[in-house]
Protein backbone atom coordinates (compact mmCIF):
# COMPACT_ATOMS: atom_id res chain seq x y z
CA UNK A 1 0.00 0.00 0.00
CA UNK A 2 1.55 3.42 -0.98
CA UNK A 3 1.46 5.70 1.69
CA UNK A 4 2.00 9.35 0.90
CA UNK A 5 3.73 12.07 3.15
CA UNK A 6 2.41 15.50 3.93
CA UNK A 7 5.18 17.09 1.61
CA UNK A 8 4.80 14.37 -1.48
CA UNK A 9 1.01 15.22 -1.30
CA UNK A 10 2.04 18.91 -1.63
CA UNK A 11 4.00 18.40 -4.62
CA UNK A 12 1.53 16.26 -6.28
CA UNK A 13 -1.03 18.93 -5.95
CA UNK A 14 0.99 21.77 -7.20
CA UNK A 15 1.84 19.83 -10.45
CA UNK A 16 -2.11 18.12 -10.72
CA UNK A 17 -3.49 19.65 -13.99
CA UNK A 18 -7.09 18.05 -12.52
CA UNK A 19 -9.61 19.27 -10.30
CA UNK A 20 -8.47 20.47 -6.88
CA UNK A 21 -11.39 20.28 -5.56
CA UNK A 22 -12.01 16.54 -6.29
CA UNK A 23 -8.06 15.77 -5.05
CA UNK A 24 -8.52 17.56 -2.06
CA UNK A 25 -11.94 15.79 -1.46
CA UNK A 26 -10.04 11.84 -1.59
CA UNK A 27 -7.53 13.16 0.44
CA UNK A 28 -9.83 14.13 3.34
CA UNK A 29 -12.49 11.67 2.42
CA UNK A 30 -15.35 14.03 2.46
CA UNK A 31 -17.16 16.21 0.16
CA UNK A 32 -16.30 19.86 0.02
CA UNK A 33 -18.43 22.90 0.11
CA UNK A 34 -17.70 26.68 -0.89
CA UNK A 35 -17.92 29.58 0.92
CA UNK A 36 -18.50 32.80 -1.87
CA UNK A 37 -17.11 36.05 0.03
CA UNK A 38 -17.37 38.66 -3.09
CA UNK A 39 -18.50 38.22 -6.83
CA UNK A 40 -18.34 41.26 -8.49
CA UNK A 41 -17.38 42.99 -12.41
CA UNK A 42 -13.89 44.42 -12.14
CA UNK A 43 -11.88 45.21 -15.46
CA UNK A 44 -9.40 42.79 -16.42
CA UNK A 45 -6.57 45.12 -16.00
CA UNK A 46 -7.65 45.81 -12.28
CA UNK A 47 -7.15 42.01 -11.60
CA UNK A 48 -4.95 40.46 -13.87
CA UNK A 49 -1.04 40.51 -14.83
CA UNK A 50 -1.00 41.51 -18.96
CA UNK A 51 0.57 37.83 -19.27
CA UNK A 52 -2.81 36.95 -17.85
CA UNK A 53 -4.72 39.08 -19.53
CA UNK A 54 -3.50 37.36 -23.04
CA UNK A 55 -3.67 34.03 -21.42
CA UNK A 56 -7.21 34.65 -21.02
CA UNK A 57 -7.74 36.24 -24.55
CA UNK A 58 -9.16 39.50 -22.83
CA UNK A 59 -8.00 42.94 -23.69
CA UNK A 60 -7.42 45.17 -20.78
CA UNK A 61 -10.68 46.99 -20.77
CA UNK A 62 -12.87 43.78 -20.79
CA UNK A 63 -15.12 43.33 -17.96
CA UNK A 64 -14.58 39.29 -15.99
CA UNK A 65 -16.00 38.79 -13.16
CA UNK A 66 -13.92 38.58 -9.73
CA UNK A 67 -14.59 35.88 -7.34
CA UNK A 68 -13.34 35.53 -3.96
CA UNK A 69 -14.21 31.85 -2.34
CA UNK A 70 -13.24 29.34 0.48
CA UNK A 71 -13.19 25.69 -0.47
CA UNK A 72 -14.48 24.34 3.05
CA UNK A 73 -15.00 20.75 4.72
CA UNK A 74 -18.38 19.67 5.84
CA UNK A 75 -17.49 21.42 9.39
CA UNK A 76 -17.13 25.02 7.97
CA UNK A 77 -13.22 25.02 8.17
CA UNK A 78 -11.46 26.86 5.13
CA UNK A 79 -9.28 24.38 3.39
CA UNK A 80 -8.35 27.24 0.28
CA UNK A 81 -8.67 30.65 -0.45
CA UNK A 82 -9.64 31.57 -3.52
CA UNK A 83 -9.46 34.39 -6.30
CA UNK A 84 -11.25 33.30 -9.29
CA UNK A 85 -11.39 35.48 -12.87
CA UNK A 86 -13.65 34.75 -15.05
CA UNK A 87 -14.68 35.62 -18.70
CA UNK A 88 -18.07 36.52 -18.66
CA UNK A 89 -18.35 35.93 -22.69
CA UNK A 90 -17.83 32.17 -22.33
CA UNK A 91 -20.99 30.07 -22.02
CA UNK A 92 -20.70 28.40 -18.73
CA UNK A 93 -19.58 31.51 -17.13
CA UNK A 94 -23.53 32.75 -16.47
CA UNK A 95 -24.85 29.12 -15.05
CA UNK A 96 -21.77 29.38 -12.30
CA UNK A 97 -22.32 32.64 -11.43
CA UNK A 98 -26.04 32.78 -10.80
CA UNK A 99 -26.68 28.39 -10.05
CA UNK A 100 -26.16 27.83 -6.47
CA UNK A 101 -22.56 27.58 -4.96
CA UNK A 102 -20.95 24.71 -5.28
CA UNK A 103 -17.04 24.21 -5.92
CA UNK A 104 -15.99 24.66 -9.39
CA UNK A 105 -14.42 21.37 -9.49
CA UNK A 106 -17.68 19.22 -9.11
CA UNK A 107 -19.83 22.11 -11.26
CA UNK A 108 -17.26 21.32 -14.49
CA UNK A 109 -17.78 17.66 -13.86
CA UNK A 110 -21.25 18.10 -14.12
CA UNK A 111 -21.36 20.00 -16.93
CA UNK A 112 -19.43 16.91 -19.05
CA UNK A 113 -17.53 19.03 -21.01
CA UNK A 114 -13.42 18.92 -22.62
CA UNK A 115 -11.44 21.07 -20.15
CA UNK A 116 -8.15 21.31 -19.47
CA UNK A 117 -6.22 23.87 -16.83
CA UNK A 118 -2.53 24.75 -18.06
CA UNK A 119 -0.54 25.33 -14.52
CA UNK A 120 0.94 29.54 -14.47
CA UNK A 121 2.88 29.11 -11.28
CA UNK A 122 3.16 27.96 -7.60
CA UNK A 123 5.14 28.84 -4.68
CA UNK A 124 4.57 29.56 -0.94
CA UNK A 125 3.36 33.27 0.12
CA UNK A 126 2.13 34.20 3.31
CA UNK A 127 -1.72 34.06 4.10
CA UNK A 128 -4.16 35.15 7.08
CA UNK A 129 -5.79 32.25 8.37
CA UNK A 130 -7.79 33.55 11.42
CA UNK A 131 -4.51 33.15 13.37
CA UNK A 132 -2.69 36.23 15.10
CA UNK A 133 0.04 36.49 12.17
CA UNK A 134 -0.29 35.62 8.56
CA UNK A 135 1.36 32.22 8.43
CA UNK A 136 3.54 30.54 5.41
CA UNK A 137 1.20 28.90 2.83
CA UNK A 138 1.63 26.66 -0.47
CA UNK A 139 -0.31 28.40 -3.31
CA UNK A 140 -0.93 28.08 -6.91
CA UNK A 141 -2.34 29.48 -9.85
CA UNK A 142 -4.13 28.36 -13.60
CA UNK A 143 -6.08 28.79 -16.29
CA UNK A 144 -9.11 26.39 -17.17
CA UNK A 145 -9.78 26.15 -20.62
CA UNK A 146 -13.13 24.81 -21.72
CA UNK A 147 -14.81 23.43 -24.70
CA UNK A 148 -11.64 25.26 -26.60
CA UNK A 149 -11.76 28.52 -24.81
CA UNK A 150 -10.41 30.36 -21.70
CA UNK A 151 -12.90 30.03 -18.66
CA UNK A 152 -11.10 31.32 -15.69
CA UNK A 153 -7.77 31.74 -13.63
CA UNK A 154 -7.77 30.33 -10.41
CA UNK A 155 -4.88 31.20 -7.27
CA UNK A 156 -5.49 29.27 -4.93
CA UNK A 157 -3.85 29.22 -1.27
CA UNK A 158 -4.13 26.52 0.76
CA UNK A 159 -4.73 25.96 4.52
CA UNK A 160 -1.17 24.99 5.91
CA UNK A 161 -3.32 22.52 8.42
CA UNK A 162 -4.07 20.83 5.02
CA UNK A 163 -1.38 21.17 2.48
CA UNK A 164 1.91 21.09 4.28
CA UNK A 165 4.81 23.99 2.87
CA UNK A 166 7.41 22.80 1.06
CA UNK A 167 11.06 23.47 2.15
CA UNK A 168 12.09 23.97 -1.84
CA UNK A 169 9.50 26.63 -2.46
CA UNK A 170 10.89 30.32 -1.71
CA UNK A 171 8.54 32.32 0.33
CA UNK A 172 7.00 34.95 -2.24
CA UNK A 173 5.92 38.17 -1.26
CA UNK A 174 2.51 38.66 -3.54
CA UNK A 175 1.92 42.60 -4.83
CA UNK A 176 -1.63 43.17 -4.64
CA UNK A 177 -1.39 45.45 -7.69
CA UNK A 178 -3.76 43.26 -9.77
CA UNK A 179 -6.22 42.21 -6.91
Amino acid sequence: MLSLTPQAFSRILLRHDGSTTALLAGLLDEPLGVRVLLQAQRSATAVLSPELQSRMALSPDSAVILRRSELIRGNRAPISSNKVVMNPAHPLVAELTTGPDIPIGYFLNNQRVEQRRELVDRGMRRHHWGYERDVPSVWRSYVIFAQGKPLMHIEEVFHPDVVAGLPELPLTEISNEHD
